[in-house]
């Protein structure tokens, strides 16, 4: 998600807009100078913080061209998967008005994607496959809430290296505009999810399902819902899980639905992030609530004795991460033949002894890593809800990637230190780090990339067997 809580988020967006005649001063007395749009790509329109201002104003990357439609494709069918590509290539064409702005990001899956291609913004946020030699496995990866696949770019070509082949999903709403959240339904996730799903059982032998945020909500979801026969139990080795949405971090999230009968939008941003949304719809806060509650403990019923790797930040502002502890021992504590082994919790915190106290002893957990010898070990206080799917070398989102989380800040001073500043500090959005670090910028990626795929390489390697 893009905003820290979704209820303080709509207190404070009236203060923000007031703010906008003197953020649109400070914008234009900055350092950069505005370039005519058409000149723009999709790495240098975040150097130019007064056209910037303007996006915002405008709306001009906030709403679908000619218009909301929904995407081309029945989700209920049984069409192939490369169908459903070719319907989300032209419905992305059809709607974003950034799909045809040149690209230049390259990334291990954009290369093998593409080769050498000339990219467009397109290119990098439709859903893909990538087919794995010497195949052992596939996995599915679904995004998170704002999001788009190329937040799996770096963990889809890690997956291929190790002989997985790889899908991802678009899910409705996603890719256009975030005007297109204003009246979606998480059923039309879910619709969505379940296509992708049934369409990895039926074609392939060795199954993961992996989520990010909203995208682990829907998995979950759907394996507590949905009856898996013989066949298909045996097809799925496991399921992955980055920062899944498991219960907001704010505790006043169920009024967003409330709020969504007063405004579309709890944030209007300028939406120069080509791989996500920046404007936030009261709607979409709304409708990603409706689906967590679908998967509070108590109600998981269905669940059965599947492997798990997940990863969970402590000081996650976007969900709470307890929910997530509670929500595992649910599932574990309903198959008590479970391997222990095949139950991997990788979570980051700051007290370890504390937190290890607060889950099952029965959940293997892996708590702490050091970040030594990069330079930007020094600048990262901790992980946040953004970070884990991201390596450091990632070029947009990575340590020295041309795009900057900042919308914490938009409408004030404080913005234009965080996009421009030479020495940075990152980590997430807790009030002790605003405190100390004013003009923060929210991570994007994962300082413990690397030993991550270790302990996710040992889990296939265990559940493959």
């Amino acid at each position: 998600m893009s905003v820290n809580t979704i209820f303080n988020k709509a207190i404070l967006s009236a203060a923000v807009l007031s703010a906008s005649a003197f953020s649109a001063n400070v914008f234009a007395a900055n350092m950069f100078t505005t370039k005519a749009t058409s000149s723009l790509n999709c790495v240098t329109i975040n150097n130019d913080l007064a056209q910037i201002e303007k996006f915002k104003q405008a709306g001009t990357y906030r709403f679908a061209k000619g218009g909301v439609q929904r995407i081309n494709f029945d989700f209920a069918s049984n069409k192939s998967f490369q169908d459903y590509l070719a319907a989300a290539r032209a419905h992305i064409n059809a709607q974003n008005p950034k799909a045809n702005m040149p690209c230049p990001i390259k990334t291990e899956t954009s290369k093998r994607l593409y080769a050498n291609k000339p990219l467009q913004v397109v290119d990098l946020i439709m859903p893909f496959e990538l087919k794995a030699d010497n195949e052992k496995a596939a996995v599915l990866l679904i995004h998170g809430l704002t999001d788009s696949p190329y937040l799996f770019h770096d963990l889809a070509n890690s997956f291929v290296e190790q002989g997985i082949s790889v899908r991802t999903l678009l899910l409705p709403g996603h890719g256009t505009s975030a005007e297109a959240l204003v009246d979606i339904d998480q059923a039309d996730w879910r619709q969505a999810a379940s296509y992708a799903i049934k369409s990895m059982l039926n074609d392939f032998d060795n199954v993961y399902l992996g989520g990010f945020s909203t995208g682990g909500a829907l998995v979950v979801d759907y394996l507590n819902h949905n009856t898996l026969n013989e066949s298909e139990l045996q097809k799925l080795k496991g399921v992955m899980l980055w920062s899944p949405a498991s219960e907001a971090k704010a505790g006043m999230a169920w009024a967003a639905k409330y709020v969504s009968w007063f405004t579309n939008y709890l944030d209007e941003a300028a939406d120069i992030d080509f791989a996500k949304y920046e404007s936030f719809p009261a709607n979409a806060g709304a409708q990603v609530h409706a689906l967590m509650k679908r998967i509070e403990p108590k109600k998981l019923k269905g669940l059965r004795n599947i492997p798990f790797f997940v990863v969970a930040s402590e000081v996650d502002q976007t969900i709470n991460s307890e929910a997530t502890v509670n929500i595992l021992a649910r599932w574990h504590a309903q198959n008590g033949a479970a391997q222990a082994q095949d139950k991997l919790v990788y979570y980051y915190a700051n007290n370890v002894e504390d937190q290890l106290n607060a889950l099952p002893n029965s959940l293997k957990t892996v708590t702490t890593f050091s970040c030594e010898g990069q330079v930007y070990c020094k600048h990262v206080l901790d992980i946040a809800h953004t970070s884990p799917t991201n390596a450091p070398s990632n070029p947009h989102y990575g340590w020295q990637g041309s795009y900057r989380n900042c919308e914490h800040l938009t409408g004030t001073k404080l913005f234009v230190s965080c996009k421009t500043a030479n020495a940075v500090t990152l980590g997430e959005l807790t009030e002790a780090n605003l405190e100390t670090t004013p003009n923060l910028q929210r991570l994007t990626f994962n300082p413990y990339y690397e030993q991550m795929l270790e302990q996710m390489q040992g889990f296939i390697e265990s559940t493959l067997k």
